[in-house]
């Protein structure tokens, strides 16, 4: 996989959105922030041309309890989803993509499920770990699709 086959553009743009600025945290505590962390990542990935960063997922600030607005997460795993290439056996862990979607999981659902290099069983474990949450992502995910056709 390349870089210039994920569009970390839109995705930068949109992670942007979600950073509070502080709002919810009273001071910015970026090492701690799981929106700045996937930012970060993001920008890394756009500056350097890499689609993996080595030790990555094990750097996650998974210890965010910041409430963020649960569309805005949803719009941003959709899309998020649909960078993702369905790699199946060959998914890694340290994978730009995967990375961001580890903290948008921690953001959304509080916690993660592995990822089984698959869209459709991503679905079907999202909607196990929250019914309403995962029908929300799928629709958002298939709509943002079809705008792309």
């Amino acid at each position: 996989m390349t870089e210039r086959e994920i569009n970390f553009e839109a995705l930068q743009h949109k992670l942007d959105a979600l950073c509070l600025h502080g709002e919810a945290c009273g001071t910015c505590e970026k090492n701690k922030c799981l929106v700045f962390f996937a930012r970060k990542v993001a920008t890394y990935v756009v500056t350097k041309k890499v689609t993996s960063i080595p030790q990555g997922s094990s750097m996650i600030p998974n210890k965010d309890l910041k409430t963020y607005s649960e569309q805005d997460m949803i719009e941003a795993l959709a899309m998020v989803l649909l960078e993702c290439k369905d790699c199946r056996d060959n998914h890694e862990e340290d994978c730009s993509v995967n990375i961001v979607r580890l903290c948008l999981e921690y953001a959304l659902f509080g916690d993660t499920f592995p990822y089984r290099g698959s869209t459709t069983m991503y679905f079907l474990d999202a909607h196990k770990s929250s019914e309403r949450i995962g029908k929300q992502l799928k629709d958002t995910f298939l709509a943002l699709k079809a705008a792309q056709h």
